[in-house]
């Protein structure tokens, strides 16, 4: 259940970071997109414009160099809003020397200097206009050429798309066409411009007329400038996708071998409880029993009965550790006085310490916590164990246990005199499958498995444990059990 949920929950995050990645994708190659366009919209309009320009001082230059028209010169009149703006420029020229007098802002001097950057590209376009309308009277527009010269300013600025001109009328306010000028790149005019795009730029205002640019097929200049990128991000997409379904399909892959890994360790368990428990019977009816023993023999049964009790004790343990895991498990908690605990324990690791043990315990009679008895007998004999194991090379072993009822619950805690936690190792001993370092010392037997019971029976009892060591001095384990 825990383990669907948490696989539910990881493919849940992972699902909203990809779509989020991708929107986030999308939104910032849509931006790109309007932002190519826009530049290419701009080199379109500039070509128009650069074309007409060479267009008119070529005109000039024909003028100029003939006998039939003379000289030429070339003067120029502003209404009296022209006049305004330029008195504006001249303004803008003051205010521009003087900034450090200034008492604008910045972001106000910003927008005068754009606002003087429109005066002039205005001022430029007026001129363009006057010197169009004074050359046109002379010398008629030579749109092949317009055409021409439009089609090197378009390569000029990549723009290599098929494209037609036409020369457009203004009658009555309603465009009509009055000339369509065969393009440089022979487009047939019978061809598919359902999706073409339509650039205007007047000749003259005078006339009323303008240039009617269509490119065909405009966006695949936007596709073509953006193709490194669209690439790219589709590659990115791709390997996303790719870890994506890798990462789902190897949590899916952990889960079955998790799965068959708890099988395996729960029948295993199952099966060794049977010969441990005949083993141990066979070695205590003969240790006990038999009358013709020597005591070498019972030197040997004694050795053999110690590793069965050790053994069956780590079955116990892998068992508890794999069933605590199943949909199954469930505490059984009740009332339990903690003086009807400490007893049997005390007798038993007595026997099995291999050295004198002195236990020392402060228990009130009257406190008793409230967990299962099972767990909770386990907990407090892999405390005790633990004590004894880490007491190092010294002779005896103390222990002491105390017992202390507090505001937000009961305090067990359980004190050795061993050789003491570094405080590198604090901080992993409740890990799954860790030990303390100990060198080149291989006495201390175990599989890091009993402080992970401890820690993950006390969450399950809504409790906590607590360590403080000093390296040579001992350690205190503490369990908290809440009211």
């Amino acid at each position: 259940m825990k383990t669907k949920l948490s696989f539910k929950i990881i493919a849940a995050l992972i699902s909203i970071s990809l779509a989020a990645l991708l929107f986030s994708q999308g939104y910032w190659l849509k931006g790109l997109y309007d932002s190519t366009w826009m530049q290419i919209n701009g080199n379109i309009e500039e070509a128009m414009r650069m074309a007409d320009y060479k267009e008119i001082f070529i005109r000039i230059d024909e003028l100029t160099q003939g006998e039939t028209h003379g000289e030429i010169s070339q003067s120029f009149t502003f209404s009296k809003e022209e006049d305004e703006e330029t008195e504006k420029v001249g303004m803008m020229d003051t205010f521009a020397v003087h900034t450090d007098k200034n008492p604008f802002k910045n972001e106000d001097i910003s927008k005068s200097l754009n606002e003087y950057l429109s005066l002039l590209t205005d001022l430029e376009g007026q001129i363009q206009q006057a010197l169009h309308m004074k050359i046109d009277s002379l010398m008629p527009v030579n749109y092949n050429k317009y055409d021409s010269l439009l089609s090197i300013e378009l390569k000029q600025h990549d723009i290599f798309v098929p494209h037609k001109l036409e020369v457009v009328q203004l009658v009555d306010s309603l465009p009509e066409v009055v000339m369509s000028i065969q393009s440089t790149d022979s487009v047939i005019a019978t061809e598919n411009w359902d999706k073409a795009s339509q650039f205007n730029y007047p000749i003259s205002t005078q006339s009323e007329q303008y240039y009617r640019l269509t490119l065909k097929t405009p966006f695949q200049l936007v596709f073509k400038q953006m193709a490194g990128i669209l690439i790219s991000s589709l590659l990115l997409v791709i390997l996303i996708l790719i870890a994506f379904i890798y990462l789902i399909h190897t949590i899916l892959r952990q889960k079955t071998v998790e799965e068959l890994k708890t099988d395996f360790t729960n029948n295993m368990t199952h099966e060794l409880k049977t010969p441990i428990s005949v083993a141990y019977a066979a070695n205590d009816v003969l240790l006990n029993y038999d009358n013709n023993a020597n005591e070498k023999q019972k030197k040997y049964l004694g050795i053999i009965r110690e590793q069965l009790t050790q053994l069956s004790g780590l079955v116990e343990q892998i068992l508890t550790l794999s069933v605590e895991n199943r949909n199954t498990f469930r505490l059984k908690q009740e009332s339990i006085p903690i003086t009807d605990i400490i007893p049997p324990l005390i007798e038993q690791h007595k026997l099995k310490a291999g050295k004198p043990v002195n236990f020392t315990v402060n228990i009130p009679n009257n406190i008793a916590v409230f967990a299962d008895r099972t767990h909770f007998y386990n907990m407090l004999g892999n405390l005790i164990d633990n004590a004894v194991k880490y007491s190092g090379d010294k002779p005896y072993c103390n222990i002491s246990i105390q017992a202390e009822t507090q505001t937000n619950g009961i305090r067990i805690s359980v004190t050795d005199n061993g050789i003491g936690i570094s405080e590198a190792s604090l901080p992993h001993i409740f890990d799954k499958f860790y030990r303390v370092p100990s060198g080149n010392l291989h006495n201390v037997k175990g599989f890091g498995l009993g402080l992970y019971y401890v820690k993950d029976m006390m969450a399950k009892h809504g409790g906590s444990v607590s360590v403080k060591s000093q390296p040579g001095k001992g350690t205190t384990f503490t369990l908290h059990f809440k009211n």
